[in-house]
């Protein structure tokens, strides 16, 4: 699985990983960014490569609300092809999460301990994902009761990561690892003309060479933790 990130970049370093084109919308950094909050996404446009403000969790269009999307935080790289939920984006609507690193969980006596993902380089990376539009469904036509008036719908823009089987240095820990991609795929990953046969040989564990890894701070086991200490390396 892949349930916390850090996305702490400035918004011109994010702009130029992902060579975007426009205006970047505002939307607070965070070390210990978790599924339903929202984040930096960058898709295609009609002028290029945009990044559009997004909530992390996936809510299907025939979705009747959106708490699905917490259990769609993730979609597995050898069904998301086929998978309901997820077979119309693959095709049409793929999308790159920018990050500076990413959580995983080691299970050890004492504990749940956090371990974070990151570049040799120190650079960011873009993990391979899904979006999709959702809007609140029409609510019934039956005439509005006295003092009670008809709620606004609400039209919401979210995304899923997708992940892999995990390359030597993640598999220590968990038998799965979000697809990284690298940025000369960028432009494949995101193309609405690119074939599927072509997209899935992207979907696959990461050079471990070029990641590094390190344990964190056990504050991170709160999601609602968000300090500079989240990234920093501690001894065990």
């Amino acid at each position: 699985m892949c349930c916390r990130v850090a996305q702490g970049s400035s918004k011109d370093k994010i702009k130029r990983k992902v060579k975007a084109k426009g205006k970047v919308p505002e939307v607070t950094p965070r070390l210990n960014l978790a599924p339903t909050q929202n984040a930096l996404v960058a898709v295609y446009g009609t002028d290029g490569i945009r990044l559009e403000a997004m909530r992390w969790g996936l809510i299907p269009p025939w979705a009747k609300d959106k708490s699905i999307g917490a259990k769609l935080a993730n979609a597995r790289a050898e069904t998301v092809y086929e998978k309901p939920s997820f077979r119309k984006p693959f095709q049409r609507r793929r999308c790159l999460f920018p990050v500076d690193g990413y959580y995983e969980w080691e299970t050890r006596p004492s504990g749940k301990q956090p371990i974070y993902y990151s570049m040799r380089d120190g650079d960011l990376f873009c993990l391979a994902g899904l979006w999709e539009m959702w809007t609140t469904p029409e609510r019934s036509t039956e005439p509005e009761l006295p003092g009670l008036g008809q709620a606004d719908s609400e039209t919401l823009r979210t995304f899923t990561v997708i992940t892999t089987t995990p390359n030597c240095l993640a598999k220590r820990v968990h038998d799965r690892m979000p697809v990284l991609l690298h940025p000369d795929d960028y432009d494949q990953w995101l193309s609405p003309e690119s074939q599927a046969a072509d997209l899935k040989l992207l979907m696959k564990p990461f050079d471990a060479e070029t990641m590094q890894e390190h344990y964190v701070t056990p504050h991170m086991n709160n999601p609602r933790f968000e300090d500079p200490e989240c990234i920093q390396p501690v001894s065990l």
